[in-house]
């Protein structure tokens, strides 16, 4: 079988000096990883886990160390044009910063089909279905200073499409962007995949996107790879992990609910907290759910902090990556 991507042993080392000592970076760390073509393939880990240069070096931008890879069967080394030619990059950045502002994004997406060579007659037709797609039709003729991020990101994904590439490279699409454009540009990029069966490597900082939209994932942490399958393989590695949702009716009560349930012997952590304008929701790792629920009511009612809900929770990603990075470090 030929991947869309695959990759050898693929390294890149960084050096630098400080104080006048020679400092070595291992930002990728022999990285073998296959995706097949068609698929939805998300790459996940923290700040400086080593996704955006895995995709630069993918994407022919900065060269490796060490090893190689292939995109839609060209070598990345060896045939660098070719490798061009397949793909589409959108690199995360809030604003639009690489549009022309003062261009309207009919004629910057006319100028970047000039760049990668589409012809005239194709690109003219290709610019309308792309902005159909995108819901951009009506507001074509507007200069991209007047749109929201939104619809900034809107034409960097179109952008990205002109030329028609196989396989999409999308760093941190979502990054910066506000809750309705999130969701919007996640709507998008799964019809990319489905509709268009474009193969997306997506890479994300953000656990609860990679999960909604990936087929499989890969973990990253310091440059090397500590998980590779599907989500839902990756929670079944955590059945032994146990957590609660406790559902605060009224946001000015967080802090002192977090802090009484953090207090109690049976929880372990806080995992997550989600605030809204009236309520929040606390995650909360513990040893026994079924113990931990009774004690949790108990807690809060004698604060008087009332408490919308109290229930399992599934493991998350989030989770998973916590247990890893654990491992990793023991």
């Amino acid at each position: 079988m030929e991947y869309a991507v695959e990759t050898f042993d693929l390294t890149k080392v960084f050096e630098s000096k400080e104080g006048g000592v020679k400092r070595i970076i291992k930002a990728v760390d022999h990285v073998n990883i296959k995706v097949r073509r068609g698929e939805f393939f998300g790459l996940l880990g923290p700040n400086g886990a080593g996704k955006t240069t895995l995709i630069k070096m993918l994407c022919t931008i900065i060269l490796p160390t060490k090893g190689t890879a292939k995109v839609n069967g060209y070598d990345i080394i060896r045939e660098p044009m070719k490798v061009r030619s397949c793909l589409g990059w959108f690199h995360g950045e809030t604003g639009g910063r690489s549009l022309y502002w003062r261009l309207s994004a009919e004629d910057n997406l006319r100028f970047y089909a000039y760049l990668q060579n589409v012809p005239k007659d194709i690109a003219e037709r290709r610019i309308e279905a792309l902005l159909e797609f995108f819901g951009l039709t009506k507001d074509k003729k507007k200069l991209v200073k007047d749109y929201s991020t939104g619809m900034k990101v809107r034409v960097m994904l179109a952008r990205a499409l002109l030329h028609n590439p196989p396989i999409l490279f999308m760093d941190e699409p979502t990054i910066g962007l506000d809750t309705i454009s999130a969701v919007e540009t996640r709507r998008l990029l799964k019809a990319l995949n489905t509709e268009l069966g474009k193969t997306i490597i997506f890479t994300s900082h953000n656990m609860f996107e990679v999960e909604q939209l990936c087929e499989r994932i890969v973990m990253m942490k310091d440059g090397r790879v500590i998980a590779d399958a599907p989500p839902s393989v990756l929670r079944e590695m955590l059945r032994d992990v146990r957590a609660v949702e406790v559902e605060i009716r009224e946001n000015g009560d967080l802090s002192r609910a977090i802090q009484a349930l953090s207090s109690l012997s049976i929880v372990r952590r806080v995992v997550e907290v989600k605030s809204e304008s009236l309520s929040a929701i606390v995650r909360l790792q513990v040893d026994d759910e079924y113990e931990a629920i009774p004690a949790i009511a108990g807690r809060l009612h004698n604060l008087g902090i009332k408490v919308s809900a109290i229930r399992r929770s599934e493991p998350t990603l989030e989770d998973i990556f916590v247990k890893l990075t654990r491992e990793e470090s023991a």
